[in-house]
C-alpha cells in the first residue's frame, strides 16, 4: 500500500511538473508572438496597439520562468518597446523606469546591441525631464557600445539625437550644428538634421544661412519637423519686415501643427498603462491568496468612488474658475480697454494678421499695462517682488501676461522672441529667480497662485 502512495505521489509531482512546463512554455510562446505583433504595429505608427500589445507580452511574461535568460531577453526588450511608447505620449518618468530595467537585464545578460538601444532610449527621456548630466552620460556609454559593435547607423542615429537634446536644447549651438552635420553626412534623418542646423544658426542670428536649412527642413515627411521649421521661418520673416511671407509660414505653421497633433495624440496608452498595473497587482494578489480577491473588488470600488467625487470637485471648481474668469474679465474690459498692450494681445489672441503684427509698445504703455495689473490683482507685482527680488523689469511683464492667460505664442510675439526661447526663458525665470529647484510646480501655476 505504501509503495502504491509513494507511486502515486511521485506520478502528480511529475504530472505537475509537465504541466507547469507547458504552461511556462505557452506563455513564453504567447509573449514572443505578441512582442513581435507589437514591433510590427509600432513599424506601422499604430502607438495604441503597440503599446497594448507590449504591456500584454509583460503580462505573459510574468506567467513564465523568469531565471531563464531567454525570458530575461525577451522582457527587457518588450520593456524597453513599451517604454518608448509611453515618453512619446508624455509618460517620461514610467518609460524612464522601464528602460532602466532593460538596461540593468541588458548589462546582466551581457547583451551590447540590447544595452546601447536601451542607454539612448534613457538618455532620451532624462534629456526630456531636464537631467543633462544624466543624460550625457547614458547617450556617451550608448555611443562607446556602438563604436565597438562598429554601428556606423546607430552612431549617426546619437548624433543626431545629442544635437538637438543635449545641445541645441541647452544653447551650445556650435555643437548642435556640428553633431547634426556629421549626422547628415553618415545619412540620418534630412529633415530633422537641417532643423537642428537652421535653428542653431537662427539662435546665432546668422539668419541667411538658417534660411536655406530650414526650408529644406520644411520639406520634411514630419509634420511635426515642417511645424518647427515653418515657426522658425515666420520668426525670421516677421523680424526682416516680410510680413506676406510671415504669413504665409504662420498658415503653414498651423497647417502643420494640427496635423501633429492628429499623429501623436493618445489618450489611450494612459489607460493601458492603467490596466497593466491594475492587473499585475491583482495576479499578485491571487497569488498570494485568492481569497484577497474580494479586498480588490473592494479596493476597486473605493476607488471608482474617489474618482467620482474627484470628478465632481473638479467640476465645481472648473464652474467656479469660469465664473472667476468671467468676473475678471469684467474688470479688465472696463480698467484695461485703452490699454495698447492688452489690446495689442486681445488682437494677436483673436488673429494673427500683418496688421496685428504691426504694432510698437512704449514703455509706458507697459508700465501702465503693469499699474493695472497691480490694481486688478491686489498688488500683484508688489507681492510677486517680495518673494523673488531678482525678478527684472521684463520679467515682471512676462508674469502680468501670464496672470492675464494670454498664451505662450501670444506673449512670444509681444517680447518679439521664438516661442521655443520663451520656454527656455520661463524656466530660467523659474529655475534661477523663483526657487525652482525647490519648488515643483509649473511657473505658470507658481504665477497664479499669487
Amino acid at each position: 500500500m505504501k509503495t502504491r502512495r509513494l507511486i502515486l505521489a511521485m506520478f502528480l509531482v511529475l504530472m505537475t511538473g509537465f504541466a507547469a512546463c507547458h504552461r511556462g512554455a505557452r506563455s513564453i510562446q504567447e509573449a514572443e508572438t505578441l512582442f513581435q505583433q507589437g514591433v510590427e504595429q509600432r513599424a506601422n505608427k499604430q502607438s495604441e496597439a503597440a503599446a497594448g500589445s507590449f504591456s500584454r507580452a509583460l503580462l505573459a511574461i510574468e506567467r513564465c520562468d523568469m531565471d531563464k535568460p531567454e525570458v530575461q531577453r525577451l522582457k527587457a526588450q518588450v520593456e524597453d518597446q513599451l517604454g518608448a511608447m509611453y515618453w512619446k505620449h508624455g509618460l517620461a518618468e514610467e518609460a524612464l523606469t522601464l528602460h532602466v530595467d532593460a538596461v540593468a537585464v541588458s548589462r546582466k545578460l551581457d547583451e551590447p546591441k540590447l544595452l546601447m538601444t536601451a542607454l539612448r532610449n534613457c538618455g532620451r527621456v532624462t534629456a526630456s525631464l531636464q537631467r543633462i548630466d544624466e543624460a550625457r552620460a547614458y547617450y556617451e556609454e550608448s555611443k562607446q557600445i556602438a563604436e565597438k559593435q562598429n554601428d556606423r547607423s546607430f552612431c549617426n542615429e546619437l548624433l543626431m539625437e545629442t544635437s538637438h537634446d543635449l545641445y541645441l536644447e541647452n544653447g551650445d549651438y556650435t555643437q548642435a550644428i556640428e553633431n547634426a552635420s556629421r549626422a547628415l553626412a553618415g545619412g540620418a534623418e534630412q529633415g530633422f538634421c537641417n532643423l537642428v542646423i537652421g535653428l542653431s544658426y537662427y539662435y546665432l542670428d546668422e539668419n541667411d544661412t538658417a534660411l536655406v536649412f530650414l526650408h529644406e527642413a520644411s520639406q520634411s515627411e514630419k509634420p511635426s519637423v515642417r511645424m518647427s521649421a515653418y515657426q522658425a521661418l515666420y520668426l525670421i520673416y516677421q523680424n526682416a519686415g516680410d510680413y506676406q511671407q510671415a504669413l504665409q509660414c504662420h498658415e503653414l505653421f498651423n497647417e502643420n501643427m494640427s496635423q501633429a497633433d492628429r499623429q501623436f495624440r493618445s489618450e489611450e496608452v494612459q489607460r493601458i498603462k492603467g490596466e497593466y498595473d491594475l492587473q499585475m497587482q491583482k495576479n499578485t494578489l491571487q497569488a498570494e491568496q485568492k481569497l484577497k480577491s474580494l479586498y480588490l473588488y473592494l479596493v476597486l470600488i473605493v476607488l471608482l468612488v474617489v474618482l467620482a467625487g474627484t470628478l465632481l470637485l473638479l467640476r465645481q471648481r472648473t464652474l467656479s474658475s469660469k465664473l472667476k474668469s468671467e468676473e475678471m474679465k469684467n474688470q479688465l474690459e472696463v480698467a484695461l480697454k485703452k490699454n495698447k498692450v492688452y489690446v495689442t494681445a486681445l488682437a494677436l489672441t483673436e488673429q494673427i494678421t500683418a496688421s496685428t503684427l504691426d504694432f510698437d509698445l512704449s514703455e509706458s504703455e507697459w508700465d501702465d499695462f503693469v499699474t493695472l495689473i497691480d490694481k486688478v490683482y491686489g498688488n500683484f507685482t508688489q507681492r510677486l517682488m517680495a518673494q523673488y527680488p531678482t525678478l527684472n523689469k521684463s520679467d515682471l511683464q512676462i508674469c502680468c501676461l501670464t496672470r492675464q492667460g494670454f498664451s505662450n505664442q501670444v506673449i512670444s510675439i509681444l517680447m518679439n522672441i521664438q516661442t521655443s526661447s520663451y520656454a527656455r526663458r520661463k524656466s530660467r525665470i523659474k529655475q534661477e529667480k523663483m526657487n525652482g529647484l525647490n519648488d515643483e510646480r509649473s511657473f505658470e501655476e507658481i504665477i497664479n497662485s499669487l
